[in-house]
Formats: C-alpha cells, structure tokens, sequence
C-alpha cells in the first residue's frame, strides 16, 4: 500500500520532508481523520501513540503515493520503535481512503492527550536536529541499531540548540561570527554513543581573507554538568573515584581518577536539573544550593564538549566510603571524602589530573571564606 496516515510527530512537516530526504510535492500530503481512534502521550516521553477508542477522531494527515525508497526511509525511522502497521480505512475532505497506520506493538503508559502544536513548540527544532544525524545513517545501520543510538543523538542535538541560543557576545575584543566560516562539506565519519565529525572548512583570517580549505575533526559531545559538592561547615569536599576511559587510552598506569560528581544533560533537562540529578544518583546527595562556577569548553581545538561547572552546597556528615552508580549505564563509583587543605594539597601536588577539579577548587579557594561565614 503507497498511502500512510500519519498522527504522531511524522505529522510536522519539516520533520517528515527531512525523514523522507526532499520537500513534499504538491498535493503528497491531505488532512485526514481516522474514526474510532485516539492518540496520547506516552508517558514521560515526547511522543505519542493510537489505540482504539469508540466514538474519538484521530487527527493527522495522509501521506499519498508513497515511493519504494520513501518507504523504506519512514520504516528506518520508525522502525526501530517496535511498530506495526495495520491497513484502515480514513476520511479526506476528498471522501475515504485506505492507508496503513503505525501502531506500538505494547500497550505505552498513557499520558495526556496529544497535542501536535504543543509538542512542535517545545521539541520540533530539536526532533528536526536530531532526524538530521539519523537519517545519515540510512542504508548503512538497521532500525534496530538507530534506535539504540537515538538517545545519543538527540543529546547531540540539544547540546548544538543550546549553543547556538548563546547569544553572550564578549565584550573585550570583537569576535567574528558563525558568517565568517564556510563549510564546503562535512560527513559523520564516526557515530555511535559518542560521534566525529569531519569538515572541508574555510575561516577569515585576521587580514581579512578567506583561509584555504582545510580537512579537520571534531569530537561530538554533550553538554555535562559538574558539581563539587563541599559542605561550609565541616570545611570538606566530596570527590568520587571511578575507571576513566580518556587516561588508560593515553597510557595511563592509573586510569582510576578523583573527579567531581559530573553527567551528561538529559534532554529535557535545564544544566541545573542535571547538576541536581547527578549528585544524587552519584553521591546520594541532596544539595542545599547550587552555585555557578563556569560554563566552559575544555578543549576548543578539537572538542564541542561543554561544561556546567557547580559547587554544590551540602550536609557531608557522615558521608563517604559509599559505592554507587547507574546500573543500566554500567557506573561503578566510590566517593571519598577531603578537608579543603587536602583538597588543595591534591591540586597543588598535581595528583589532581582533571581539569574541572582543578577548576572548582581553584574557585572554591577564593571564595571559601564567603561561603564558611555565611553557613
């Protein structure tokens, strides 16, 4: 069958022209209506689902005269979602229709009521993002694999939205803007949880003229939030120890580091929720305030990785010595508990080898005083 009723986020134009890889032509796409239906969230998630339901108007839109290869590129986007498609009869302002419908193979939590305009305002530009980078990879991964990597990819998508919204222009020099870059090609030459991306790239120069192009990579990440948690009254800092990939590939003969509660920003989440969220998952600890530290890129030259560094004003009574981490995301931490003179000790020593450490503690000996008379 060529026709398919579309009511989920497929029915937001410019995410469905970028799964099917061209603008629509005129009169691909109709408003329809399947009788007899309903579409909700699935809940605490940004996408919906239909089941049956006597008596409701499920509302979207047909998509006509659907070509082999536009076919297989819905079925790669939505296939790894554990979808079938059941042939049913829908109604056009023309008169019926048949088309094939995308329906969950579970039964999803129910949520709220969907609502297409009020998902595109909150997720369209990074759903949009995000199709982007997956449909890349058609023809070369399976359903199933995108599936898996779409958690990544998204994140990928709202760490790029969350750059491009800073506005914060310097004020001691006068930088030159995303206009004074050409890209003549670029390609994902690796993707998986982490990504690489190529560029054929051009920059002006200080004298004004345009560079040669020139072939250069940069790794892909996310925006991570970092928290120091120190406790005003006790005068102590909590750090928590876990494997590093980054120093054993280096060669490191101890790959284990101390470092700060620090995690990946969720989708949906603002740096601070993160913040919140981490140190609890990580150190079992609430935070009685969060204060700003940095935001910062580590390694400009070759990284899109960004930093929200927090020192997380806390109780550490009793505290350290615990094992914790996220099961599912295979984390394996030990906390450990230092006074600010060991804490600074580890940094002046060198023993503190990770940058964002470095960074709070430095912040946290200038404002130590302020923070301790205030506890």
């Amino acid at each position: 069958m060529k026709n398919l009723f579309l009511y989920s986020t497929l029915a937001y134009v410019p995410l469905l022209e970028t799964v099917l890889g061209h603008r629509l032509k005129s009169g691909q796409i109709v408003d329809a209506t399947l009788a007899d239906h309903a579409v909700y969230c699935v809940r605490g998630h940004a996408y919906p689902f239909i089941e049956p339901c006597k008596g409701v108007l499920a509302v979207g839109i047909l998509l006509k005269g659907l070509t082999t290869e536009e076919r297989a590129r819905l079925d790669f986007y939505e296939g790894g979602f554990d979808y079938d498609l059941r042939a049913l009869p829908v109604e056009t302002e023309t008169g019926p229709d048949m088309a094939q419908v995308y329906f969950p193979t579970d039964s999803p939590p129910r949520g709220d009521p969907w609502d297409l305009q009020q998902w595109q305002a909150e997720w369209g530009d990074l759903t949009v993002l995000a199709a982007k980078e997956a449909m890349q990879y058609f023809g070369q991964i399976t359903a199933t694999e995108l599936a898996r990597r779409f958690p990544a990819i998204r994140r990928r998508a709202a760490s790029y939205l969350r750059g491009q919204a800073d506005t914060r222009k310097p004020t001691t020099w006068s930088p030159r803007l995303r206009d004074d870059v050409v890209v003549e090609d670029s390609r994902m030459a690796y993707s998986n949880f982490y990504a690489m991306r190529e560029f054929d790239i051009r920059f002006r120069q200080f004298n004004g003229e345009m560079s040669d192009v020139l072939d250069r990579a940069s790794f892909i990440g996310f925006d991570v939030s970092i928290v120091l948690p120190y406790d005003p009254v006790l005068d102590r800092v909590l750090l928590v120890e876990q494997f590093r990939l980054g120093p054993y590939a280096r060669g490191a003969q101890y790959p284990w580091v101390l470092e700060p509660v620090a995690g990946h920003i969720d989708v949906g989440e603002t740096p601070e929720q993160a913040a919140r969220r981490e140190t609890v998952e990580e150190a079992g600890l609430a935070l009685s305030e969060l204060i700003p530290v940095a935001q910062t890129y580590p390694s400009p030259g070759a990284s899109s990785e960004y930093y929200h560094i927090y020192l997380g004003i806390c109780d550490l009574a009793g505290q350290g010595g615990a094992n914790r981490g996220e099961v599912e995301e295979n984390e394996d931490i030990h906390s450990h508990i230092l006074s600010y003179d060991q804490l600074m000790q580890f940094v002046d020593s060198g023993e503190a080898n990770i940058l964002p450490l470095v960074f709070a503690a430095n912040w946290l000996a200038r404002n130590r005083d302020r923070l301790r008379s205030g506890a």
